[in-house]
């Protein structure tokens, strides 16, 4: 087996990349407070719209520490930096149309997306969590970890809504 590299990451290196992989997550946000209002509007289930109030809130939150973590490195989040998870979430809000007739399918399409989403953002916050502890400054990590934490916790109340609503219908 080849290998690339034996060299570690320098610290210079490491500290770019956390900041561009940072910038990815934060532009995510701005993209996924921008749609959440209207699946609210859309949503027909009690509880779904509970949880998408709630995750907004959360990501709101989340935004606040992403930003306080650039202030920190005294840097800017990269906003050219996000296509691919932007595709996800356009994509995603595209699939859910409201039909009155449909309601059921509109729901369930918005529970199968948010899941989707937020193990995303679970899946991108352990790795900066990993590279926030690399970087060896505990406010990074502290940060990161309460914006994993918000991300595990609202994955899980989807999945909870989705068995409630299937209960149900």
């Amino acid at each position: 087996m080849d290998s690339i590299s034996s060299q570690p990451l320098s610290a210079t290196a490491l500290r770019a990349l956390f900041i561009e992989q940072l910038s990815i997550l934060y532009n995510a946000k701005i993209s996924l407070t921008a749609y959440i209002p209207g699946l609210v509007k859309q949503a027909t289930f009690t509880n779904l719209k509970l949880a998408l109030e709630e995750d907004l809130e959360d990501s709101i939150r989340q935004m606040i520490a992403l930003k306080t973590i650039f202030r920190l490195m005294q840097e800017s989040w990269l906003t050219n930096s996000c296509l691919g998870m932007n595709a996800v979430i356009d994509e995603a809000f595209k699939q859910v149309a409201f039909d009155k007739t449909k309601h059921f399918e509109s729901d369930m399409s918005i529970l199968f997306y948010m899941a989707v989403i937020e193990n995303l953002q679970v899946g991108a916050g352990k790795i900066l969590n990993l590279m926030a502890l690399k970087l060896d400054y505990e406010p990074y990590a502290q940060l990161v970890g309460e914006c994993l934490d918000m991300a595990e916790d609202n994955s899980g109340l989807f999945h909870c809504v989705a068995e409630e609503y299937l209960q149900y219908n």
